[in-house]
């Protein structure tokens, strides 16, 4: 089985436990690192434990960056869960995509 088949048969399991993620996987740092990493991709975890709609807002709340990755505003406070769970599953719609990317662009030229 792949590195992204354990991932996703581990999801599956770890969808309705009501731990943290760092709680269940605190026997392999390895795997919640990578766990993590992928996580906060739009459009990699699909459907979102609570735990896994916690970290991603809890992330999103720290990095500008990330917010537009998930095409919310770099100033954004407040992160709807409808639509974290909607990124986490179908990824940014294309429209929120280029005005983010323009959003990058007139920063860098900034500097």
């Amino acid at each position: 089985m792949t590195l992204h088949g354990q991932i996703l048969s581990l999801l599956s399991m770890v969808r309705d436990n009501r731990m943290s993620l760092e709680e269940e996987y605190a026997n392999d740092p390895k795997f919640l690192k990578l766990y993590q990493e992928k996580l906060i991709e739009p459009e990699w975890a699909g459907e979102l434990s609570r735990n896994e709609l916690a970290y991603i807002k809890s992330e999103l709340k720290k990095s500008p960056s990330l917010k537009r990755r998930w095409g919310f505003r770099p100033s954004a406070k407040r992160f709807s869960e409808s639509r974290i769970r909607d990124v986490a599953m179908n990824g940014v719609p294309a429209r929120k995509r280029s005005v983010s990317a323009s959003v990058v662009r007139e920063e860098k030229s900034h500097r």
